[in-house]
């Protein structure tokens, strides 16, 4: 058989193929009846077909048709969106059609606008291009067809954009299932040859899963139907954690791609003069003993915290997965998380420790499956013991937590030549290393006047939130920003003197006293006063606790998902009110103590003539904490919530009030 005829029956088994598509979702369109629980629009079919190439390049030719069942649906299918790099992938629009309610179907005639994607602090030459759909109507179904080829980031070819796969050979994806929006059916295949063994898993539910051989293909495939909307919580964690997810590589193991990570980045930790001579300045020659380890560890990694700027600008082939070469990192003093942690693991090894880059995924969980899983990259150094400290560059800018307490139980691939640890969880942070101390001391005048002072001391995550409240103001506009928080107190309070520690002395832990005034804090009438505990009214808690204080994680009785703060946190509130001559307690709030895996808190109360003490101690020891504990963590975060409005109660001699 002759090429030409070879090619002419292939387009007629396209054409045909085809025809069969455009009748099948005719079909689809047709049957998607109904007002799916008031959702705007409804996902009538979305079809993946991944091709792999030995290489390891994906080929996606991918069919998605949406419904829209209000106005408002109609205003979001108007315009469509598609991201990628011209620098590692492709994006081809095909034809694409409405699907009009009344059954007839109409090419899209506009043309496709192609523009520079949006961009922040990050300038990597990524596109986007953009399609309008006119004159679309209630009732009316948007089908949209196109192909990409190669990784969104990969940035490792030499030449042409999909010329070589992050790892030469392999591939690998991630793909979640429900949307913020109803799907009726969602369909996944990959077809790939029989001698690349492809792993994959489903965490977070189930799906119709298939494999059938095609020749000298394997074709896998994955679909669900019926998906309501996914719909979200305040402060709950990552929705991958929680929504379906497929994951899936070529990858043999962990190990594998962290030998990997180690080859690809390690060209870039050579040093110059100005670098060697920038570390000699910082903590002295190798072997130097006039400072500790730790104190050079801090110094470097401090140093690259508050020198390098988060800026992304692109290199080109040198992007994504590899570093940037510390020597234009240290020169330009800017780059991402990846060049940041690169620049820092050269100054390490020229200052004589053994130092490595980490991949890491900030915020979420990761699967077992070696696929890309990463958002984040970090440093590693080697301690006398053997084993490997994290620190993390990027996160540290007005910060003295050399691994935040952010990231703790969070997963790490360790770039090390062997890859002997594969992926591990970073170290837990306890309440203990996350604490505020409060120390108050208030008087009440025989008017109800309020006068005060209040020690704070900080470590850890309360003490990140201090320090970043103030780095972005001048000294002078400090004490500003403290009276702003007095409102919480009483909106009348004023702040009457304020010693801070400067938020970028990192020699100390940071601390704040401060005094303050508010008139007529105490209220009363007919021989009674009536006033909250100062300390617990939350004042300052917008500047050291606001993801827990001022949080509406409590709102709901039960949740669907865990909640997830910014830390482990221990709070120690002690206080001691004076009050006038002839002041008499008749009614506190009530202690309160409880105890359970998620959270601690105790609040003991108790007067003697003259005065009023109490003290408050809160520890929340999951900085995730799973659905199964939530209704304990809910009845400390409430109790706490309920002190700040809870009144004391005293009653007045009849001379007294008199006076």
């Amino acid at each position: 058989m002759n090429t030409r005829c070879r090619i002419w029956i292939a387009g007629i088994v396209l054409a045909a193929s085809s025809l069969t598509l455009a009748d099948d979702i005719a079909a689809k369109v047709a049957a998607a009846k109904g007002d799916f629980n008031g959702a705007d629009t409804v996902v009538v079919f979305d079809s993946t077909n991944v091709s792999v190439a030995d290489s390891g390049i994906g080929t996606n030719r991918c069919t998605r048709v949406v419904k829209a069942l209000t106005e408002a649906g109609v205003r979001a299918l108007s315009v469509h969106r598609w991201d990628y790099d011209p620098a590692t992938n492709t994006l081809e629009l095909l034809p694409s059609r409405i699907h009009r309610a009344s059954g007839a179907v109409e090419d899209i005639a506009s043309s496709p606008t192609v523009a520079p994607a949006p961009a922040g602090i990050i300038f990597w030459g990524s596109m986007q291009t953009m399609l309008g759909v006119p004159d679309l109507k209630v009732g009316d179904s948007v089908e949209l067809n196109w192909t990409k080829t190669g990784f969104n980031v990969a940035y490792l070819g030499g030449g042409t954009a999909c010329a070589e796969p992050p790892m030469p050979g392999h591939w690998y994806d991630v793909v979640t299932w429900p949307e913020g929006t109803p799907v009726i059916e969602k369909q996944y295949t990959v077809t790939i040859s029989k001698n690349k063994p492809l792993q994959y898993e489903v965490v977070n539910g189930e799906l119709g899963t298939s494999m059938h051989f095609d020749g000298d293909k394997a074709v896998y495939r994955f679909e669900k139907k019926d998906l309501p909307a996914f719909k979200g919580e305040p402060t709950m964690c990552s929705s991958s954690d929680v929504l379906c997810k497929l994951v899936l590589a070529t990858v043999e193991s962990w190990q594998h791609k962290a030998r990997w990570f180690h080859e690809k980045n390690e060209p870039s930790f050579k040093t110059d003069d100005a670098i060697k001579a920038k570390v000699r300045e910082l903590v002295g020659e190798p072997g130097d003993k006039r400072m500790s380890d730790e104190e050079k560890i801090a110094s470097l990694n401090h140093w690259v915290a508050e020198n390098v700027r988060y800026v992304g600008t692109s290199r080109g082939a040198h992007e994504g997965y590899t570093t940037h070469a510390a020597i234009e990192t240290f020169h330009d003093r800017g780059g991402v998380c990846k060049d940041k942690a690169g620049l820092l693991v050269a100054m390490l090894r020229e200052a004589g420790f053994e130092s490595y880059i980490v991949m890491t995924e900030a915020g979420a969980r990761v699967e077992k499956t070696p696929a890309d899983q990463f958002n984040h990259a970090v440093t590693s150094v080697r301690q006398k013991d053997g084993t490997l400290r994290l620190l993390d560059p990027t996160w540290l800018p007005k910060n003295r937590e050399m691994w935040s307490s952010a990231e703790q139980r969070q997963a790490v691939v360790f770039g090390t030549p062997e890859g002997e640890l594969g992926l591990q969880l970073s170290p837990y942070s306890p309440p203990a290393d996350n604490a505020l101390t409060w120390r108050g001391e208030a008087s009440l005048s025989p008017t109800g006047d309020l006068s005060g002072r209040i020690s704070v001391s900080t470590i850890g995550s309360p003490e990140t939130s201090l320090r970043r409240s103030l780095s972005g103001l001048k000294p002078s506009d400090r004490p500003g920003r403290f009276e702003e928080s007095l409102r919480r107190l009483a909106p009348n309070a004023t702040l009457e003197s304020l010693s801070v520690t400067d938020p970028v002395d990192f020699a100390k832990a940071a601390a704040v006293e401060l005094h303050y005034a508010a008139k007529d804090f105490g209220i009363g009438e007919s021989g009674a006063f009536y006033f909250r505990l100062p300390s617990l009214t939350g004042v300052l808690s917008d500047m050291v606790m606001a993801d827990v204080h001022d949080s509406a994680e409590t709102t709901a009785t039960e949740r669907k998902y865990p909640v997830r703060i910014r830390s482990t946190r221990r709070l120690d509130c002690e206080e001691t009110v004076k009050l006038p001559t002839g002041w008499r307690i008749d009614a506190t709030p009530a202690a309160f103590k409880h105890d359970s895996d998620s959270a601690t808190m105790e609040f003991t109360i108790n007067s003697t003539p003259g005065q009023l003490r109490y003290r408050c101690t809160v520890d929340l020891k999951k900085h995730v904490v799973p659905v199964e504990d939530y209704a304990d963590y809910k009845k400390v975060i409430d109790e706490l919530g309920k002190l700040r409005n809870e009144l004391v109660v005293c009653r007045v001699e009849a001379q007294s009030a008199q006076r």
